[in-house]
């Protein structure tokens, strides 16, 4: 059903569209169940869940990309060689830090292993949000994105994911978490240093004049 669900948002944004929004999609993942999210030119983000044994610990939450040349994950390396995405707040510059291959085995993100295990694996009781951020390439340029992800663990020690939306840019575009449109200039004030501005065109061009960084020289 989520990979049904997933398939009726074709093609996200219009064509003259810089940042391509998904809408709220809403697609929760529970036992074994798979999610695709179609990006541009066949290529998709998957969320996989999958309950290894009986045993209410034993879930597993992963993030891979296909159809592309290439797809990665902002993150890290941790113990054991795993690949961990990255879980990261509201207005964060997706493509200023460290991305691993997640396109398939042994390559693929760990959002949670075995309950307790990863950057969006949730406490004890309560819930647990965040972004991930990923980049990928169909043979036109490297294009980055963001997923909203929450996971939440019910009294029984099952956990439930939920993605909640996602958005991606167009080849040489900046996008930040949670940015749903090109025309949201204002948080490019929330992209560090001043030169990161100046990829937001003229919008972020007037940021940068007033950024407090910026030496005067007029």
């Amino acid at each position: 059903m989520a990979a049904a669900a997933a398939s009726t948002f074709a093609g996200a944004g219009s064509a003259e569209a810089e940042i391509h929004y998904s809408g709220v999609v809403d697609i929760k993942l529970t036992g074994n169940a798979q999610a695709s999210l179609p990006l541009s030119n066949g290529a998709s983000l998957v969320f996989r869940n999958a309950s290894t044994s009986t045993s209410t610990y034993a879930q597993d939450f992963y993030l891979l990309m296909k159809g592309g040349i290439s797809g990665s994950a902002r993150g890290d390396y941790s113990v054991f060689g795993r690949i961990l995405p990255a879980n990261l707040p509201q207005g964060r510059n997706v493509s200023a830090g460290k991305f691993l291959p997640v396109t398939g085995n042994p390559d693929e993100g760990v959002l949670i292993l075995s309950w307790t295990y990863g950057q969006f694996s949730p406490p004890l009781s309560g819930r647990l949000r965040g972004f991930v951020g990923f980049r990928f390439n169909t043979g036109k340029g490297t294009q980055y994105g963001w997923a909203r992800i929450q996971t939440k663990n019910d009294m029984d020690s099952h956990i439930h994911d939920l993605i909640k939306d996602y958005a991606w840019g167009d080849p040489g575009d900046v996008i930040l978490t949670g940015q749903k449109d090109s025309s949201e200039s204002a948080n490019a004030k929330s992209i560090a240093g001043s030169l990161g501005l100046l990829a937001f065109g003229a919008q972020g061009l007037n940021a940068w004049r007033t950024h407090p960084c910026r030496t005067r020289t007029d």
